[in-house]
Formats: C-alpha cells, sequence, structure tokens
C-alpha cells in the first residue's frame, strides 16, 4: 500500500507558487498512490489573509486548519506566526491519525513542522522538497537582529532536513549550498526543477482590456516579497514608462507590498493576479517577461514561474547575482537578456535589446525538457 501525505500549509486553490506547486504534486502523485492526504491551511498566500474554503482536489484530501489566524504585516513576523502556528497543527493532526502512511513528503519552508513528524510516523519514507533555503539570507544581511533570526532559522532548518530520508532541491546551487551550509549527506540530496504547469498556451482575447493587442507591455508576475526586491523593481519599471512613451509597465500581484507600491508608483499599472486560465494569454501579451532577484538571494531559490516563461517562449529580464545557476540557464534560453545589478538605465538599455530582438522560433526544446513531472513521482515513490 502506498498511502502519501503531503504537509505544506501552502495548497489548492492557491494561484501561485508553492501553492500551485505543491497541488500539482499531489494530483500527479494521485495516480500512482492508494490514497493521498494534505496538511495544509486554508489558502492564505499570497494576500498573507486567510480565505476558508472546503475546495477539493479530485481523490486528494485536503485537511485543513488555521482558519482563524490573522497574519502582522511584517514580513518576519509572518513567518514566524505560520512556523510556530504549523509545528503546532502538524503535531496535534499526527498524534490523533491513526492511519499509517508510507511516505511523507514535507515541502520547505517553513520547516519547523518536520521536527515532529520522525516522533510519530518513524516507519515512513519521509522526503522533503525544498523550495528556499531561508537561512543562507543571514549572511547577506547587516541587521544584527536579522542574523540572529536567520540564524535560528538556519539551526532548524539543519534539524529538519537532516531528518529527511531524502532530500530534493529545485536547484544545482541550492542543493551545493545546502550541501556546504547545513552539512548534508550527498547521497540523499538530489535535484529536480521545477516544472511547466501550463498544458496549452492560447490568447483567448480576455485580457485586451488591460493589454491592448498593439502594446508594449513590460511585466512582472507574482508574488512580492523580500527576495523579488520589490521597490527596485517598481522603481525600474518607472524609469521605463519615464523614459519611453509607449512603454506601458504592469505589475500583476497581491499582497501588502503590492498594495504599498501602488500608492508610490502611479506610472504603473497595477493588477490583481489573473485567473489560472488567464495566465497563458498574460505570458503571450506580455512583451517582456520581468524576473527580479534580490542581490545575494539566488542560491536560495529558483523562480517557480520560470518553466512556464521558458515555455510561453516570452522574451525576459533578470536581474540576478553573477553567476548564479538562474544565468546559466538563461544564456542557454535564445530570448533572455541578464543584469546583475539594479541600475535602470542599464536595464533600460537591456530593455531596448529585448524589445528589438527578433521573435524567430529558435529551438530551445532541450531546454524545456529540463522542466518536467515525470521523474519527480518515481523519487518520491521510490
Amino acid at each position: 500500500m502506498k498511502d502519501v501525505l503531503l504537509v505544506s500549509p501552502f495548497f489548492y486553490p492557491e494561484p501561485i507558487s508553492t501553492g500551485k506547486y505543491n497541488s500539482l504534486i499531489a494530483q500527479e502523485i494521485e495516480g500512482s498512490a492508494d490514497s493521498v492526504d494534505v496538511l495544509c491551511s486554508h489558502p492564505i498566500y499570497p494576500k498573507w489573509e486567510v480565505e476558508v474554503t472546503d475546495k477539493q482536489l479530485d481523490n486528494v484530501k485536503a485537511i485543513r486548519g488555521g482558519s482563524w489566524l490573522k497574519f502582522p504585516k511584517n514580513a518576519l513576523l509572518r513567518r514566524a506566526v505560520l512556523e510556530v502556528w504549523f509545528l503546532f497543527y502538524v503535531t496535534h493532526k499526527l498524534f490523533f491519525s491513526r492511519k499509517r502512511y508510507s511516505h511523507i513528503v514535507a515541502i520547505f519552508p517553513p520547516s519547523l513542522f518536520q521536527l515532529c513528524i520522525p516522533l510519530f510516523k518513524k516507519k515512513a519514507k519521509v522526503v522533503g522538497i525544498v523550495h528556499d533555503l531561508q537561512g543562507v539570507y543571514a549572511k547577506r544581511d547587516a541587521n544584527v537582529i536579522k542574523k540572529i533570526i536567520f540564524g535560528a532559522i538556519k539551526f532548524f532548518e539543519s534539524i529538519a532536513f537532516k531528518s529527511c530520508d531524502q532530500l530534493i532541491f529545485l536547484s544545482e546551487d541550492m542543493k551545493r549550498v545546502a550541501i556546504a551550509e547545513y552539512d548534508l549527506n550527498k547521497d540523499k540530496s538530489v535535484v529536480h526543477y521545477p516544472f511547466v504547469t501550463i498544458d496549452n498556451f492560447k490568447n483567448s482575447n480576455k485580457l485586451t482590456s488591460i493589454i491592448p493587442d498593439d502594446a508594449i507591455s513590460l511585466v512582472y508576475s507574482g508574488a512580492l516579497g523580500e527576495k523579488q526586491a520589490p521597490k527596485k523593481l517598481a522603481s525600474f519599471l518607472s524609469f521605463a514608462v519615464s523614459n519611453n512613451s509607449n512603454i506601458n509597465a504592469y505589475i500583476f500581484s497581491q499582497g501588502p507590498e503590492f498594495e504599498e507600491l501602488k500608492k508610490q508608483f502611479p506610472l504603473i499599472d497595477f493588477y490583481s493576479l489573473v485567473e489560472e486560465a488567464q495566465l497563458p494569454e498574460l505570458l503571450l501579451r506580455s512583451s517582456i517577461q520581468v524576473i527580479p532577484q534580490e542581490s545575494g538571494t539566488s542560491d536560495g531559490s529558483l523562480p517557480s514561474k520560470l518553466p512556464n516563461l521558458l515555455a510561453s517562449k516570452c522574451k525576459i529580464l533578470c536581474i540576478t547575482d553573477p553567476g548564479s545557476e538562474l544565468v546559466r540557464l538563461l544564456d542557454a534560453y535564445s530570448r533572455a537578456e541578464v543584469s546583475h545589478e539594479w541600475d535602470n538605465s542599464k536595464l533600460f538599455e537591456l530593455t531596448k535589446i529585448l524589445l528589438a530582438k527578433e521573435n524567430i522560433d529558435s529551438d530551445d526544446q532541450e531546454l524545456l525538457d529540463m522542466f518536467t513531472k515525470k521523474s519527480l513521482v518515481e523519487r518520491i515513490l521510490g
């Protein structure tokens, strides 16, 4: 019997990032398992507001908690509330659970909840999937308090990672850094890139009122947190619009940082995240999609939306650290330009280069083949 438990606060019907990823994994596992349960929260991301729901995926049982949760505006405090609450929630559910799971899939971050899993499910194979290395961010911050906090996060992440039978990282850089920083077992650590989540790219003409057919559109879509350098991103988008009246700049997102940017940058068009069915059209209508990364964060994560951007064949402007894995991947993509610094003038020059590039149907398939789901379930259930 293969009874699988997936553990993460982020799950369906959350529209982006880890919630979307976890939902697709659960559906993929369901085809090869006898049952799939998910310990999760009601949707909270990216607004950081609980949206109570009873929605379920077919043949996947979501066991939800935290309908009463309230998250503070401060990003560190939000994470602290999430970590502590989910630890107690998972501990409570596993303590009273009578079901025997053969496999447990723990999605990090958060990571504190993993402290309780070995206490209750000793016979299960525990597989950890690591989306972000929160502890590595301490090195780039001069704030003493933040260094202490991230140091504590790193300590608990290390315990969580080492308690897994196998760790799956979303990039080679993450794996390399984690093995070195957390003293992990190399034999238990593997890489599986995030995967394409869109089956068919077509223009349904539902977004023409937002991005007209003839618009030059500079677009960021997705979550806005510290990793995405929101104010630097908005500053560049405003600079581009002010220096070329033919360019329209868009941010599609939600959450506290999104609301703050709306007040400060009037030259940018702000919209909530589009519905899942309209995401293919948004990518097709984007003259350029921007991938922003705060300096010093590239080793900690790989953008989960990258596979969809590549599959859509849209042009990409990326700001990331030199020598990062993201740079190496985009170097193999014919429609990308990469900058290693947040210099608005230089970014605008790269924007002009991208806009001038012809949309030749070059063969990027070899790169795209690296972003599939087919071997992930085998690694989890094997």
